[in-house]
């Protein structure tokens, strides 16, 4: 029984796609540093400007601190996390950006964008690949920019069905999975997510979502070291709050994962026992 057991994790472990990357998650709710403080130089961050742009602020999503910002004209670049999209991912593996932001008093938001930026040039938003919340221009929007700097926006979720009031806290949420080995047309599916989050921060009932498929061999941010980018345009429309960041390694890497820990255990439960 020992032996088949052996053979059977064996032989999963052959049938599954190994990963150049394991994945990772980074995360910050912005509770430190204390409020007032600037956020550039804290955690990996850095600002594409003046480094008091960003500071914290009492005041974030569920009662806790969150950010805000004075001029509007800089995004945060989180450079403690850099990464590249070809060489770090497999097809099947999924990059997530999201953020927690708060409407203005009319229900409104300004240029809240999450995505990343091309290392190369952080302090341009010539060098983003993201989605934004906007409703000047018609609610959860693409933010791409083309090879030559062009922009490539459109409405996945209008405004009408956002449906946020005033001063409330909602979460922005990026999906990108990368569907082909090589970069091209259909090379990921960009899926967005809006919730609505409740006085604790967390959110409430279903997410309003849409899909999109993209030609990754078009767009800035899959040819180059890039990381996680954020951006609250405007302190009027709202804080921001609970960055997070992630790489998840697609289905059969995480069984892999798993498989490889089985084996370890497998193999030295069966030494003790002989």
């Amino acid at each position: 029984m020992r032996n088949v057991l052996l053979f059977g994790l064996a032989v999963l472990a052959l049938t599954c796609t190994a990963t150049a990357y394991g994945g990772w998650v980074a995360t910050d709710n912005f509770e430190s540093p204390l409020a007032g403080n600037n956020v550039s130089g804290q955690n990996g961050w850095t600002a594409s400007g003046a480094v008091t742009d960003y500071k914290t602020v009492a005041g974030g999503a569920g009662g806790g601190q969150g950010i805000t910002i004075g001029t509007g004209s800089t995004q945060l670049n989180w450079t403690g996390h850099p990464w590249n999209w070809g060489t770090d991912l497999n097809v099947g593996d999924k990059v997530i950006a999201r953020m927690d932001f708060q409407a203005n008093g009319s229900g409104a938001f300004d240029d809240d964008r999450v995505g990343w930026v091309m290392a190369s040039n952080p302090n341009s938003s010539s060098y983003h690949f993201a989605v934004q919340l906007d409703n000047p221009e018609g609610g959860l929007r693409t933010y791409f920019r083309t090879l030559t700097g062009g922009e490539g926006k459109s409405t996945l979720i209008d405004n009408a069905t956002l449906g946020a009031t005033g001063s409330n806290w909602y979460r922005e949420e990026m999906q990108v999975t990368k569907l082909l080995a090589v970069n091209g047309l259909n090379g990921a599916r960009v899926d967005v997510s809006f919730w609505a989050l409740d006085g604790s921060g967390n959110p409430v009932g279903s997410p309003k979502t849409a899909s999109t498929t993209i030609d990754t061999s078009a767009w800035r941010g899959f040819s180059s070291d890039v990381y996680p980018m954020y951006k609250n345009y405007s302190a009027t429309a709202g804080n921001a709050d609970n960055a997070y960041f992630a790489i998840i390694p697609e289905p059969s890497t995480l069984v892999l994962l798993l498989v490889a820990g089985g084996l370890g255990w497998a193999a030295t439960a069966y030494r003790r026992r002989k």
